[in-house]
């Protein structure tokens, strides 16, 4: 029998919020089994692979098994896509590096701005890469480029992303122990569902330009 009003509000939240912790739970020891360098990316990854079918409204999913599963078949794949994040973000914090020393020449501003798009396009690439990595299947080198694009393409919800990240880290040092229990989850949620939104303003563009080529 279905719950209504107010006691089926809280059932249905309550139901919300111990999935969240549960897989934020799972994430944290998937890491560390993975002795968190060469965990942290399948990890990720299969902590997306759960919350885009919750998004997509697959709700009774095993969030158990579909978790391990992915965790097991992805494991050598993204944490191949793990080195090219960490080797493009070291060449980018060397060129930062690089450039201060350069704050006399009269090319400074040129490459600080330089930087600064590359650095934002970078965020962007953490950003995206899984959720387009869990709803796409593409080659290593597509998944790069398609985060950037799609990222870029769609600011407000990039903005939008970046700033309810924020907002959770805040929380996060704030009480500690949202950390253990919530803090992966729902950055999770909520990346893949703004990330949702930019793989439908994509479909709709590409049926927008199909029509008007038909149109022609």
């Amino acid at each position: 029998m279905e719950l209504k009003g107010l006691w089926g509000a809280f059932y249905r939240m309550s139901v919300i919020i111990s999935r969240l912790a549960y897989l934020n739970l799972l994430w944290i020891v998937a890491t560390i089994l993975g002795l968190v360098v060469f965990g942290i990316m399948p990890a990720t990854i299969s902590m997306f692979t759960v919350v885009r079918k919750w998004i997509l409204k697959e709700d009774d999913i095993p969030i158990f098994q579909t978790f391990i599963f992915t965790y097991k078949k992805e494991f050598l794949k993204t944490n191949w896509i793990m080195a090219i994040i960490v080797i493009l973000g070291s060449l980018l914090f060397i060129d930062i590096r690089f450039t201060g020393f350069m704050r006399d020449s009269g090319y400074y501003n040129i490459f600080l701005g330089i930087l600064f798009i590359a650095s934002f396009l970078y965020l962007i690439l953490v950003v995206f890469i899984a959720p387009v990595y869990v709803h796409y299947n593409l080659s290593i080198r597509r998944y790069i480029t398609y985060s950037i694009m799609i990222g870029a393409t769609n600011i407000l919800y990039t903005i939008a992303i970046l700033i309810a990240l924020s907002s959770i880290y805040y929380s996060s040092m704030k009480v500690p122990g949202i950390t253990l229990f919530f803090s992966f989850s729902v950055s999770a949620y909520i990346t893949m569902y703004f990330a949702n939104l930019s793989f439908n303003n994509l479909i709709k563009k590409q049926r927008s330009q199909i029509d008007s080529n038909i149109s022609v």
